[in-house]
């Protein structure tokens, strides 16, 4: 692993820049309806396809994940009941050293506090990093490998900027919104998974299946909730998960910009630059600039050496 030195990585003065918050709410609040409407929707079509008694249980279900979340995340903060929830464990020697080094050197820019927050590593051959509730900081063991000092830091920065960005408390609001959504979707990419035998044809197969299906969705359940509400329904699977993306980029492109603002452009662009992986099939493509939560590292690049006035 590339040692870390006072002298590769100067302190930072810069604080991440305020912007007005009044515009960002709004679009956060309209980006999120359709993941609210989503969520209500499923509950109640569960309601009035299976009955009374299996959509009560869903909402106690619901409401008790967010008394949880909230306790074990806010009132009574529980930081390793939640990285283990998300699979991060603690860091070894010298995983320990490097992050605290490099943690130290991100968060010495005035105004920046860094002690709030606990510093988690992720076992994956996939180099990445999180932002997770109850201010926690994850990086995978291959970024902590694979990048030279200048880049962790700036990975951790883009990481900081998530949390600075974003109040945890509606990060957490977020998490148990969206949960009966996540786990349809969930049960769709498992189901998708057995198209992988198919080999290139995957994406396409899968693009297919799912266009065909939405008419099927709304025959079926017409007959349960009526025309209108099917055909509801049916409109929010196509425009929720690209709301739910585009929110989604709007962060990591904030979270880009704190790191910027920390003195950390240069190298949070170098470091996306070897995560780029080979050219994707054109359908894969669009569907990862439509659908993923990340936007293209190609994008994210060209707004940091635009923000850096390169």
């Amino acid at each position: 692993m590339p040692a870390h030195s006072d002298a590769d990585s100067p302190r930072r003065a810069t604080a991440p820049a305020a912007r007005p918050r009044y515009l960002a709410i709004i679009v956060t609040l309209l980006l999120a309806l359709p993941t609210v409407l989503l969520s209500v929707a499923i509950i109640l079509i569960l309601g009035a396809w299976v009955g009374i008694w299996l959509m009560v249980t869903a909402v106690v279900v619901w409401v008790l994940f967010g008394v949880s979340l909230f306790d074990a995340a806010w009132f009574t903060p529980n930081r390793a009941k939640f990285a283990k929830m998300f699979g991060f464990r603690r860091p070894i020697p010298p995983e320990d050293e490097l992050l605290a080094a490099a943690w130290g050197h991100v968060t010495s820019a005035p105004g920046v506090d860094g002690w709030p927050y606990s510093l988690w590593v992720e076992q994956s051959d996939d180099p990445n990093a999180f932002a997770a509730p109850s201010r926690i900081v994850a990086v995978t063991s291959s970024a902590l490998a694979e990048l030279d000092s200048g880049e962790l830091e700036a990975v951790l920065a883009h990481e900081l900027g998530h949390h600075l960005n974003v109040d945890p408390r509606v990060r957490l609001v977020d998490m148990w919104i969206a949960l009966p959504g996540r786990v349809l979707w969930a049960v769709c990419r498992r189901l998708g998974r057995i198209t992988r035998i198919l080999g290139p044809l995957a994406p396409f197969v899968r693009f297919v299946a799912a266009v065909g299906l939405l008419p099927v969705v709304a025959v079926v359940l017409t007959p349960v909730v009526g025309f209108g509400a099917a055909l509801l329904f049916v409109v929010l699977l196509i425009v929720e998960p690209l709301t739910r993306s585009a929110q989604c980029h709007r962060d990591e492109y904030a979270a880009d910009r704190a790191a910027v603002d920390l003195g950390y452009g240069r190298e949070l662009a170098s470091g996306l630059r070897s995560w780029e992986s080979e050219t994707l099939p054109r359908l894969v493509a669009l569907g990862d600039r439509l659908y993923s939560t990340h936007p293209p590292l190609a994008s994210r690049i060209r707004k940091i050496t635009a923000r850096l006035g390169e």
